[in-house]
């Protein structure tokens, strides 16, 4: 009895495991084009990889039905890797990061019954290109909400490119949430981000939530000006910043985090039901795709040992706007 036990049990644990059919398997033809680096950048390109490789173990797939390509960064090679698989009749195909809207609006315009991905971008509109994208604005609330919580001289700093910038009052509003009486300061800048951030520093801000991605100077900056006596943290943004881990341990407390893997999830699953996502992001321009929320679990926020003690607060918040105690402009 035990033995005809066993193999009901064990047949019953394989008919829950979501494989597909070998066939069905093969037949299957998804890619991705990583930005430069490919894996192990410790930054957008390793936060897609985990998507794919949750989607290759959750369904069985191998190298045959998922293939994996890395741009050198140059405007040409974006272009003519798109197109090399799109010509190879690839169902689905995945590029990673802004840096690929240009090249992917003039090859999905050409090979129209191809179904493609950008990730991280909404500035690219076509019915076959599926815009995954991330709120800034909700990151940005969260981030003011952990600011206002640790900050000690309540005043805190926003530091921004140009692009970036409408999301200052989101961040405004999520402090306010917790510390009525902090002020927040803001640095807009294109450039010289290091002198931006020694800006903030002389003005009294304790806590700095960075959205400079291009370089680590704000945070090496922030490194460099905090003390025992006078701690300085920072806020980052992951996976933007694939430099977050370096030297950061003194001064990081957090970063808003943007769910890349399960955004590249999504637009698997999707595929292998031969179906697409498809929101409507901006209907002027014709931007399709899906915009992740706190809402949705696709924007959150990770601490690092320095900001677990302020943890609490920032999972009140997510928990009040989840419930819709708390609603967002």
């Amino acid at each position: 009895m035990r033995k005809y036990g066993a193999i009901f049990i064990a047949t019953v644990l394989a008919l829950t495991v979501p494989t597909l059919p070998a066939q069905a398997a093969v037949s299957i033809k998804m890619a991705i084009v990583y930005d430069i680096g490919g894996r192990g950048d410790h930054g957008i390109n390793d936060a897609a990889a985990k998507g794919i490789d949750a989607i290759k173990k959750k369904f069985g797939l191998t190298a045959l039905s998922v293939r994996e390509m890395v741009t050198n960064g140059s405007e040409s090679d974006r272009e003519s890797r798109l197109q090399f698989l799109a010509s190879a009749h690839y169902n689905l195909i995945i590029a990673v990061g802004a840096g690929f809207a240009k090249a992917i609006s003039v090859v999905a315009l050409t090979n129209p019954s191809t179904q493609f991905a950008l990730i991280n971008d909404a500035s690219v509109g076509n019915l076959n290109i599926s815009d995954m994208v991330f709120s800034n604005a909700d990151g940005a609330y969260l981030a003011g909400v952990l600011a206002g919580a640790a900050t000690k001289s309540n005043k805190v700093g926003f530091i921004a490119p140009t692009v970036m910038s409408p999301f200052f009052a989101d961040f405004q509003l999520g402090v306010a949430s917790i510390k009525p009486k902090a002020v927040a300061i803001s640095q807009i800048v294109d450039t010289l981000p290091a002198v931006a951030t020694q800006t903030l520093i002389s003005q009294g801000a304790d806590v700095i939530f960075s959205q400079w991605s291009t370089t680590s100077d704000v945070q090496d900056t922030i490194a460099k000006k905090t003390s025992a006596k006078h701690p300085i943290f920072l806020i980052g943004v992951d996976p933007d910043q694939y430099f977050l881990l370096d030297k950061s341990n003194a001064i990081l407390i957090g970063a808003v985090l943007k769910r890349v893997d399960t955004a590249v999830e999504d637009v698997m699953n999707s595929a292998i039901k031969k179906e697409s996502v498809l929101d409507v992001l901006n209907g002027a321009q014709g931007i399709f795709g899906h915009m992740y929320t706190i809402k949705d679990g696709g924007v959150s926020i990770t601490f690092t040992k320095l900001g677990n003690a302020y943890s609490s607060k920032v999972t009140s918040a997510i928990a009040a706007i989840k419930s819709g105690k708390v609603k967002l402009p």
